[in-house]
C-alpha cells in the first residue's frame, strides 16, 4: 500500500479547473486524465477503472493525486471500482470507519467531515445498496469538488447553492468535468432519508 498523501486543497482546484468542458475520461486507479473525444456510448467504469471515465477518478485521483489501494473492498458487478479509493471508502473513512472496521489502515486517515462547505471539499453521496428490496436496489455514488461556496446560507443549507466541479459522463453523458450547481445531491438527500445514505462534505487531509 502506498503512503501517499492528498496534494493541496489550491492544487487539487487549479487541476479540476484546468480540464473543465475538455472531456476525456479519468482513470481510478492510476491518476491519469486522457483528453479523448467520447460520445454518449462509451460503458460505465468497469472494476478497477478498466473502461471508461470515474467520478472518483477525476476528485480524488486527479484532483488530489491520491492512487493509494486497499485490496478486497467494493466487490461486485455494480461497483465502479475495486480496490481503490472511491465515495464508499471516502466518506467511510471521514466518518471514522463503518461497521466496527478500519479502513485505509485507520480511521480518518485521509479524510475529514466538513459542517459547512469550503472551497476545495469534495461534496459526495455513498451508495445505497438495498438487498431487501424485490428486485434489490442497487444506486452508485457520486463526489464533485467544491469549486464556490459563497451563496450557501447556513440557515437554509443546500447543497444546490454550491457551484462544483464534477466528472458527468459517460452514465448517458459526454464524458468529461463541467460545472454545475449541488442539485443532484440535493435531490439525492431527498430521496433517501437514512443516515449512512445522506450526502456529506469531507476534506482531504493534508
Amino acid at each position: 500500500m502506498s503512503d501517499q498523501r492528498p496534494c493541496a486543497v489550491d492544487e487539487a482546484v487549479a487541476r479540476a479547473l484546468s480540464i473543465v468542458g475538455k472531456g476525456g475520461m479519468y482513470w481510478l486507479g492510476t491518476g491519469d486524465y486522457r483528453p479523448e473525444p467520447g460520445g454518449t456510448d462509451l460503458p460505465w467504469t468497469t472494476n478497477n477503472g478498466g473502461t471508461g471515465s470515474d467520478c472518483c477518478g477525476f476528485a480524488i485521483t486527479w484532483c488530489y493525486k491520491l492512487t493509494r489501494h486497499r485490496p478486497g473492498f467494493n466487490r461486485g458487478a455494480w461497483s465502479t471500482c475495486e480496490d481503490d479509493i472511491n465515495c464508499d471508502s471516502a466518506l467511510e473513512d471521514a466518518r471514522g470507519g463503518w461497521g466496527g472496521t478500519q479502513f485505509m489502515g485507520g480511521h480518518q486517515e485521509l479524510f475529514e467531515l466538513c459542517e459547512t462547505p469550503e472551497i476545495g471539499a469534495m461534496l459526495l453521496y455513498p451508495s445505497i445498496h438495498l438487498r431487501q428490496h424485490v428486485p434489490p436496489f442497487y444506486m452508485c455514488g457520486h463526489v464533485a469538488i467544491i469549486i464556490d461556496c459563497s451563496k450557501w446560507k447556513p440557515d437554509a443549507p443546500s447543497y444546490s447553492d454550491l457551484v462544483v466541479a464534477q466528472c458527468h459522463g459517460p452514465n448517458g453523458f459526454k464524458p468529461g468535468v463541467v460545472i454545475t450547481d449541488g442539485s443532484i445531491w440535493q435531490w439525492h438527500d431527498s430521496q433517501w432519508q437514512l443516515p449512512q445514505h445522506r450526502s456529506a462534505m469531507i476534506r482531504a487531509k493534508p
